[in-house]
């Protein structure tokens, strides 16, 4: 019995199992946006395009575990838990695991194209396959490549295609507002990244790892954490303002302007509310790192950087906010 817990603890810390509080939130987002009648609600498309996206993402951070076994020995932070864990199952395990969730991913694909009578499904998951195996894998490795090629990967892998397939699967398409959605949200997503690399700023120096944090520096790496997740709640904010307001006209008594603005503003409490834990924890770990050297400020960092409840709390609030809008536009209206 302690054998087979000890395994699946492996395995949970190889598939960084502690972004499941993330994740299971993050499955309803599309649900709340995209379902108006229950009863018109097609469950088999959408399950499995969610079931393709948890498969696909749980599978780029099996790859990264792997890829990143040497450096993750060397770190301060838990991550240096994850090479234990890799000796402890086996590569040739790991690697089963990691084929087995593909395949089922590329079976489930090829179902939704029947279904939709369409390659849209199968060109959005090899694209997801690209850009979230390419962020780790040697040959692209794109977290290595630059603050753009690191941003566009992992924002497109963990963000974007993930959600425009998902929505597409309710709705047989992705209007123009729900894609400046999911835009505005993968770049918040994507904008705390760059405070969960500057834990590791001094261990990538050292191994001349040209990350985004390596390349901005701790200080400026901490002010892109801010700001451009600011710069993406403003987009998804508009968006979703975009959005009550075609689905205001699309009823046969649309709804006042006020009535809109009232709603809409309501939506917005759940989203900063969840906002408000990583964006006040980056700006503390600013004002330390700015008038301290990297080599005294970093080791503070892991105190206020718990990354995995930063994405828990922002995802569940954005789940809570698309709940609100499911309620607003098919009940209040």
């Amino acid at each position: 019995m302690n054998s087979r817990v000890s395994k699946l603890a492996s395995l949970g810390l190889i598939f960084r199992f502690e972004y499941i509080f993330a994740t299971l939130p993050g499955l309803t987002i599309t649900f709340f946006l995209c379902t108006e009648d229950f009863r018109e609600l097609h469950l088999r498309p959408a399950v499995e395009g969610l079931l393709i996206v948890a498969l696909m993402i749980f599978s780029c951070l099996g790859m990264n575990s792997i890829v990143d076994f040497d450096i993750d020995k060397k770190y301060a932070t838990a991550k240096n838990r994850i090479p234990v864990a890799i000796e402890a199952l086996g590569l040739t395990r790991i690697w089963a695991i990691i084929a087995i969730m593909n395949l089922a991913a590329l079976v489930l694909a090829v179902d939704l194209c029947i279904w939709f009578q369409s390659w849209i499904p199968m060109g959005l998951v090899v694209a997801e396959a690209f850009f979230a195996y390419g962020y780790s894998l040697p040959g692209l490795q794109f977290k290595l490549r630059g603050v753009a090629a690191h941003a566009i990967s992992l924002g497109l892998a963990t963000g974007v295609i993930p959600f425009v397939l998902s929505a597409y699967t309710y709705l047989g398409t992705v209007p123009a507002s729900m894609v400046l959605f999911i835009t505005g949200f993968a770049t918040v997503q994507y904008g705390f990244e760059f405070a969960n690399q500057a834990l590791d700023y001094l261990e990538d120096r050292a191994a001349n790892l040209k990350t985004p944090a390596v390349r901005l520096g701790v200080t400026n790496s901490l002010r892109a954490s801010l700001w451009v997740p600011v710069a993406g709640m403003v987009i998804l904010f508009a968006a979703l303002l975009v959005m009550y307001f075609e689905r205001s006209s699309s009823l046969a008594t649309p709804r006042s302007t006020p009535e809109v603005l009232i709603c809409w503003g309501l939506n917005l409490v759940p989203l900063v509310v969840g906002y408000w834990l990583p964006i006040n924890q980056t700006w503390k770990m600013l004002r330390l790192c700015r008038n301290q050297a990297a080599e005294d400020c970093v080791p503070q960092l892991p105190g206020l950087c718990h990354y995995a409840a930063w994405q828990a709390s922002s995802v569940t609030g954005v789940a809570v906010g698309a709940a609100v809008y499911w309620f607003c536009t098919n009940w209040l209206w």
